[in-house]
């Protein structure tokens, strides 16, 4: 099986709110775009544009798209010149999650701690629920939502104006006619509260990469069943060992061992597939790493965007 590789770069037009966990009073937005929230963007406008008129199915253009592409995170990114850099997530050893621009190359001087880079991202919108009967706040319903804002919070080079927000990442392409579909798609609305204007990006560029397979700097191979990316540090959620899934895509007996050695952050995932509620699965965070110096592995992406190490 042969893949072809593009390079996305989106623009945001409009805050964009990606949930986590909450904490308190609090709605707590990512940094990153997951690869669900993407395919689920891509279903829903392949789906609206070729119904003609008729009830659009989902369900039908969802497998579709998850059986011949595969999607990286989109990453926030900064131009410089005529080029894009992405930030990217590395955990440090006893000190925690780092970002670092994708062209300074792990320099740690040039390192945001994870505090920091919220800072320079994010913003608040606060929220409450109204009761009809008098037209005021319903009581203890006062919250704030954490969005991405279109604009760096920091000043450019210069230090006059504000840079914008650009979203950065990869997608494989299994048929070129997928390849072409999702080329005519130039806006797209991703996340929660999109109804309410929240979500808009457009695409800056489209790349195809396939002579010159890197991702996110990293060696891809394109002439497997899926995916593999070369790299000691996971750029996705990557499936934890005790994962029962991960043992019928295990290719070689590697993958505990290197599943092993494994550092970072561990979250549970878990979310709703159409009308029923998908597993709870243990996954390695974005940033998250496999230890020594010079240990790399093959990471391969499944149809749900899922890292594991063959």
């Amino acid at each position: 099986m042969t893949w072809t590789l593009h390079r996305w770069v989106w623009q945001l037009e409009a805050p964009l709110f990606i949930g986590m966990p909450p904490a308190g009073a609090l709605n707590r937005c990512r940094l990153f775009v997951p690869t669900r929230i993407i395919w689920g963007a891509i279903t829903a406008e392949l789906s609206r544009l070729e119904s003609n008129g008729s009830f659009p199915t989902y369900k039908e253009y969802g497998q579709n798209v998850s059986n011949d592409c595969r999607f990286t995170y989109l990453y926030p990114a900064e131009k410089s010149e005529d080029k894009y850099f992405a930030w990217l997530p590395k955990f440090e050893k006893n000190k925690g999650m780092y970002w670092y621009r994708q062209d300074k190359q792990d320099k740690m001087e040039e390192a945001l701690s994870d505090r920091e880079f919220r800072r320079n991202l994010l913003d608040t919108r606060p929220g409450t629920a109204i009761v009809p009967e008098t037209d005021s706040a319903s009581e203890g319903t006062l919250r704030e939502t954490e969005c991405i804002t279109p604009w760096w919070h920091k000043l450019d080079a210069n230090h006059e104006d504000l840079k914008p927000v650009f979203l950065l990442g990869y997608v494989f392409f299994k048929e070129n006619s997928f390849a072409e579909k999702l080329g005519n798609i130039k806006t797209l609305l991703l996340g929660g509260d999109t109804r309410y204007g929240l979500g808009k990006i457009i695409r800056i560029e489209n790349n195809e990469l396939s002579n010159n397979p890197y991702v996110f700097g990293k060696k891809a191979v394109l002439d497997k069943d899926n995916p593999i990316i070369e790299s000691k540090r996971v750029f996705g959620h990557a499936l934890d060992k005790d994962n029962p899934i991960i043992e019928s895509k295990r290719v070689c007996g590697h993958a505990k061992e290197h599943q092993e050695q494994m550092y970072g952050m561990k979250e549970i995932l878990g979310g709703w597939d159409y009308d029923k509620l998908c597993n709870h699965l243990i996954t390695w965070a974005p940033g998250s790493a496999i230890d020594g110096n010079n240990t790399t592995t093959g990471w391969s992406i499944d149809n749900n965007g899922y890292w594991y190490s063959l």
